[in-house]
């Protein structure tokens, strides 16, 4: 079940487990809309099969304007996944309230740390989640060529 809290007209909303077919449309016309090169089939199947699934959705009215997902990274780490917010409601709190909603839910349930992924071309992330204690982890170049930053955060300490 949904629950929610409003902040300044909007409204953040959390959600375990796959979300229902309305919810599901609006996330994904929304991860289209923000990324180009987003794979549907990809964004289902993580929704799908991962462990301890996490939405949290900022809404305008009934409008979805941003989100973000994570999901059971391992035992005590929680892997936050991908997030976005549409390119009307940028620089405006959103991410970063989304990001804290994200943090307080996991380290409710007893996980420990955090863990991301960014890459150079998302400098906006890549300074939020500096901006909110990650630490640089690692930096690999996947199968793709491309490369990734590994950043994560310890929440257990407080």
């Amino acid at each position: 079940m949904p629950n929610g809290m409003e902040n300044d007209k909007i409204i953040y909303r959390s959600f375990e487990g796959f979300p229902d077919a309305n919810l599901f449309e609006k996330l994904s016309l929304l991860y289209q809309d923000i990324f180009d090169d987003a794979d549907l089939q990809i964004f289902e199947d993580r929704l799908k099969t991962k462990k301890d699934v996490l939405i949290i959705m900022a809404f305008a009215g009934e409008d979805l304007i941003g989100f973000k997902i994570g999901y059971l990274y391992k035992s005590t780490i929680f892997y936050s996944w991908v997030g976005g917010i549409h390119k009307d409601y940028r620089r405006i709190g959103i991410a970063s309230e989304l990001a804290r909603l994200q943090e307080t839910h996991v380290k409710n349930k007893g996980y420990h740390k955090l863990r991301t992924k960014s890459m150079n071309r998302f400098k906006p992330m890549m300074a939020l989640n500096l901006k909110n204690g990650f630490d640089i982890l690692d930096v690999y170049t996947n199968e793709s060529g491309q490369t990734k930053i590994i950043f994560e955060k310890d929440i257990s300490l407080k």
